[in-house]
């Protein structure tokens, strides 16, 4: 029975798309690739400004001037939701569900290969700062908990360590 559970998902979800590590992207994808890059680099910039760890020109010189390509999807996903509006595209769904659980040092960035797109997956670290709101729901203030309890009744993603992996920033661009 859970043998033909799997293999109806696996039906439904569509082809897989190939996958790659980013140094080992065929050619036809790597100007996608430089896009979705560019873009994750500047939502991680800007995450960076809103979330840093206390000194908000601590990457000011590699932040600087950042801006995403046009024409460029980008957003953050996880396994483990807090927002539901960060449900991951559906050709990451899988890689998502095989690195869920691990160390971010564990996860290589990935390159999937859409037909006329690329996606491209970089992985999250788990930071210090991060642990203030992802810890085990006993260890995060009861205030914060309270609010993240009240705004995301579905929260998922609680109980996380230094290190874990806690989602990745995903982008999609033309070839």
């Amino acid at each position: 029975m859970r043998l033909a559970l799997a293999a109806l998902v696996l039906l439904l979800a569509g082809p897989t798309p190939s996958q790659f590590a980013p140094a080992q992207a065929p050619a036809q994808l790597r100007r996608g690739l430089a896009s979705a890059e560019a873009a994750i680099r500047a939502a991680a910039c800007d995450a960076e400004r809103r979330f840093g760890e206390g000194d908000p020109d601590a990457n000011a010189s590699r932040c600087e001037g950042v801006r995403g390509p046009p024409g460029v999807e980008v957003g953050r996903t996880s396994a483990r939701l807090r927002n539901p509006r960060n449900a991951p595209p559906g050709w990451a769904k899988a890689y998502l569900a095989q690195t869920d659980g691990k160390k971010a040092s564990e996860v290589e960035p990935a390159v999937f290969d859409l037909g006329d797109r690329v996606g491209l997956l970089r992985p999250i670290e788990i930071r210090k700062r991060c642990l203030s709101c992802h810890a085990d729901r006993a260890e995060v203030a009861e205030s914060t908990r309270a609010w993240l309890e009240a705004a995301y009744p579905r929260d998922q993603s609680f109980g996380y360590a230094l290190g874990d992996l806690r989602g990745f920033w995903w982008a999609e661009a033309a070839k």
